[in-house]
């Protein structure tokens, strides 16, 4: 009898430590928006923002999905920020290589200047469609890039775009 009240009070507390677990891991793909001292990104509901990941990156999000078929491996999404000490036009050289760039377009938002590249890149014999929005402030030089797989649904593209713009330095 002692053993069986043991036994309902231990599943009883992993039902209870299963539920809160569920939920975290629910709101931590919540849209969220993420802020620094340098620059601000409204990160879209169905992305994770990475903490402590890659030290090279001063923000990194993944998608929950991922591709299917050969894409299986990889996520739907991802987005980084890389912020670097080199020129603009330098950052954007060193990104134009490996992408084939569809278009360029140069943007003004609060007296900020950005450049929007948008390209193809192949990873493992999958095309992605590469999104980069750079900018440059006080020397240094911001980098965001978003890749998505091809059979990304509208929606999903939406979310990405919406991420792009909503990307600003300080």
């Amino acid at each position: 009898m002692e053993i069986l009240i043991a036994g309902l009070i231990l599943v009883a507390f992993m039902a209870y430590a299963s539920t809160r677990i569920k939920r975290s891991a629910a709101k931590a793909f919540e849209a969220e928006t993420v802020e620094t001292q340098t620059f601000v990104i409204k990160k879209p509901d169905g992305f994770l923002n990475v903490i402590n990941g890659d030290p090279q990156f001063a923000f990194e999000a993944y998608s929950k999905e991922f591709g299917t078929g050969d894409a299986a491996p990889l996520r739907m999404g991802t987005a980084t920020i890389k912020i670097s000490d080199s020129g603009i036009d330098q950052a954007v050289a060193i990104k134009g290589s490996g992408t084939d760039i569809s278009s360029d377009i140069n943007e003004v938002v609060s007296e900020k200047h950005y450049r929007l590249i948008e390209g193809k890149r192949v990873n493992k014999e999958t095309e992605l469609r590469v999104l980069y929005k750079i900018a440059e402030s006080s020397g240094q030089v911001f980098i965001l890039e978003i890749t998505t797989l091809p059979e990304a649904s509208d929606e999903f593209s939406h979310k990405t775009e919406s991420m792009l713009d909503s990307f600003e330095i300080k």
